[in-house]
């Protein structure tokens, strides 16, 4: 505002000077002096105008160099985001606290968005598939359980990034009879999700890979909560249970066992089960931002893995963790953060195969082929991410980063 009201100070000037000028000429050589202050003031508007242009332009140049190129980012990359409709403008990600979410939110925290020019903060609010499919989050990390169906029927997102393994057991109590999968055939198992949804779906697979057939060897009883669920095993109503591996190390690490898993261990081999997806306008609109915003995710997810006692410290003084410290920190080093591009696809593809084959996608004319396009998309590559490790807790073909633990 100073430049501007400066310069309209030099241009009244000025056209009082030429308009005193063209009067004296006037009187001395019998010019019209109404003709005349016409004339000085339509050279004032212009001569303001000028400056006033002159003044946005030099405003133009300081806004644009207040979003000047991060280091982070190419120029070729940063002359294509600037292009894009996603430039400049603040980005909303779901994220509704917890841990196997949390890269997303690292990232932030980090300042890893930051880094490559983009505005992203978090919102509160419904699942991934309806803020994201719907466009009112541009990303948010989930269940595959809970999102491939949605995609197959036409919910407009795409996953771009594996989260990490593990999270979900079947759990019976200490005394139990049942020991293994097998004992499971002709018992009741409680999901908390109804049916048909997350908890069942991934029972399916978990007891399928272990040779009992999900659809008619066992039943299912939908059940509020957890918590409802432990009464419900102890009064025996229910044989067994779907939990969050954190709910039972929190309460009953003493009191349940698993009977199998999706959780990484001697027992279990393990499976990715949570990704990042994207909404499909953003995505396609937005492809540079879309690869950035990968690449952050990423690297939260590398930092969750491999600095696991600050990253779970970071979320309780950021308030998006509580309970005991060492229980979370117990739970996230059981997660794997940060998978590789390859073993996602490798799960993708086997989820997929194996939720039509047991009618859990019902949409019989696709096959995994068909379910991949639409579900999965390489925004950014591993090997695109500088520096970038990733958690992989087995051997997988088509890996192009390097593999590094905890400790290592």
């Amino acid at each position: 505002m100073k430049k501007t009201n400066g310069k309209r100070v030099l241009a009244a000037a000025l056209a009082g000077m030429m308009a005193l000028s063209l009067a004296a000429c006037g009187e001395q050589g019998g010019g019209n002096p109404t003709e005349s202050a016409a004339t000085a003031a339509a050279t004032a508007a212009e001569t303001e105008s000028a400056a006033q242009a002159q003044d946005s332009g030099k405003a133009g140049e300081e806004e644009a160099g207040a979003v000047s190129r991060p280091e982070a980012v190419s120029e070729e990359d940063w002359a294509a985001m600037q292009k894009e409709p996603a430039f400049g403008t603040a980005l909303n990600y779901l994220f509704n606290g917890g841990a196997c979410v949390s890269a997303v939110y690292l990232a932030e925290a980090l300042g890893y968005y930051q880094d490559y020019g983009i505005n992203a903060e978090y919102i509160e609010g419904e699942s991934v598939v309806i803020t994201v499919g719907t466009g009112k989050c541009m990303w948010g990390t989930d269940h595959i359980a809970t999102m491939l169906v949605p995609v197959t029927n036409g919910v407009e997102m795409t996953f771009v990034a594996g989260a990490h393994m593990g999270c979900k057991s079947i759990y019976v109590f200490n005394d139990s009879d049942i020991k293994t999968a097998e004992d499971l055939k002709g018992k009741t198992i409680a999901i908390h999700d109804g049916i048909g949804n997350s908890d069942q779906n991934i029972i399916y697979r978990m007891l399928d890979g272990e040779g009992v057939d999900p659809t008619a060897e066992v039943e299912y009883l939908d059940i509020a909560d957890s918590a409802a669920s432990v009464a419900a095993m102890e009064s025996g109503e229910i044989d067994a249970s779907i939990f969050s591996d954190y709910f039972v190390i929190a309460n009953y690490s003493d009191k349940m066992r698993k009977v199998c898993s999706i959780t990484p261990s001697d027992e279990f081999e393990g499976e990715v089960c949570c990704v990042t997806a994207m909404n499909n306008d953003f995505l396609a609109r937005n492809p540079v931002h879309a690869k950035y915003i990968v690449m952050a995710i990423k690297r939260a997810g590398q930092y969750a893995r491999l600095h696991s006692e600050d990253a779970v410290q970071l979320m309780f003084d950021t308030n998006k963790m509580t309970g005991e410290f060492e229980n979370q920190l117990e739970f996230w080093d059981s997660l794997d953060f940060g998978l590789s591009d390859a073993i996602t696809e490798e799960a993708l593809k086997n989820i997929a195969a194996d939720y039509i084959r047991l009618g859990v996608i019902q949409k019989k004319e696709l096959t995994a082929d068909d379910v991949m396009k639409l579900a999965w998309t390489n925004a950014c590559p591993d090997e695109e991410v500088e520096g970038l490790t990733v958690g992989d807790p087995k051997d997988v073909a088509g890996r192009t980063v390097e593999v590094q633990h905890k400790g290592e």
